[in-house]
């Protein structure tokens, strides 16, 4: 992380990542950002759309892109991933988290078709728990089967991870750190964390 700490979560408002030769943005989905979530929507694969929502989506509808543009902050937030692109920020990625019940909440993430084996899932994944940690979440189940490998093992670098089957869907859960266990070293990320 460039210069910042996830001591709150307005923080992550200005947080950037260099992703390769890519820099990239978190940040917190606003109301605003309808036009660039269906952009960023329609670009994706059938494929991609296929593992993320368990159909192709072939018409991107307006009560999905409000589903994640008017977030219910108590409940439910999306972290946006972006990229500056034509003078503007363009979403190249999308993880969206709903707190479940005392200590536990859903977490689901989506990335651009030609940047997924990157990073940005990674960086996108690991913001996003690091909020809901500082939520009071410390435990995150994800359904993992539509995004395979690669979705277990993002799960898996943010921290100790169980996986199995519920209702017929492969799914996984992971411990997130207390907080105060972070330390006091500057931007502890999940997914990256320091040797002990």
């Amino acid at each position: 992380m460039v210069g910042s700490t996830l001591e709150h979560p307005a923080v992550l408002l200005g947080a950037v990542h260099d992703v390769g030769r890519l820099r990239v943005g978190l940040r917190l989905a606003r109301a605003s950002d309808g036009d660039r979530v269906r952009d960023f929507l329609e670009r994706l694969s059938p494929e991609t759309r296929l593992r993320r929502f368990g159909t192709p989506v072939p018409r991107v509808g307006e009560s999905l892109v409000r589903h994640f543009t008017l977030p219910d902050g108590r409940r439910r937030f999306p972290v946006l991933a972006t990229a500056p692109a034509d003078h503007t920020e363009r979403v190249i990625g999308i993880a969206d988290v709903a707190l479940l019940r005392s200590g536990t909440a859903e977490i689901a993430f989506v990335v651009d078709d030609d940047l997924q084996g990157r990073g940005v899932g990674r960086v996108l994944a690991g913001a996003a728990a690091s909020l809901a940690a500082r939520r009071g979440v410390r435990r995150l189940r994800a359904e993992v089967g539509g995004g395979g490998p690669a979705a277990l093992a993002l799960m898996k670098r943010l921290g100790p991870t169980m996986s199995g089957i519920e209702e017929g869907s492969s799914v996984a859960y992971t411990a997130l750190p207390v907080p105060a266990e972070w330390g006091d070293s500057p931007a502890v990320e999940l997914g990256e964390r320091r040797a002990s």
